[in-house]
């Protein structure tokens, strides 16, 4: 993997070297399926590791955790049923809340 890689600034146009580093990864730690890269929306909790893909996934768990009755259709095939069982639990909501919260406002400022 290179030292740097070339970049541009989507404000201003100008182009400059960035220095790039990589960290291994353990084993357990979120990473993209595609790629293996680590995943940049990560929220430890008193609970667990949340993490998410991308705003629109944030989103997704943030409407699941919030919903008031959560049905099950006989197949368990969704991205809701593979959640692991503390973000599921009601007295985790609180929390999940906040980290998800907390990751929202980081992909904001991140860009």
């Amino acid at each position: 993997m290179p030292g740097t890689l070339p970049a541009e600034c989507a404000q201003c146009g100008r182009s400059s070297e960035v220095s790039v580093t990589v960290r291994p990864l353990r084993a357990g730690d979120p990473v993209d399926p595609h790629f293996g890269l680590p995943l940049r929306l990560v929220e430890p909790t008193r609970a667990g590791l949340l993490w998410a893909y991308n705003t629109a996934h944030l989103q997704a768990l943030l409407d699941y955790v919030n919903a008031s009755l959560r049905e099950s259709r006989g197949v368990h095939r969704s991205m809701f049923s593979r959640l692991p069982g503390w973000m599921k639990l009601a007295r985790n909501r609180a929390v999940v809340q906040k980290a998800i919260a907390r990751l929202i406002v980081s992909a904001r400022i991140g860009g």
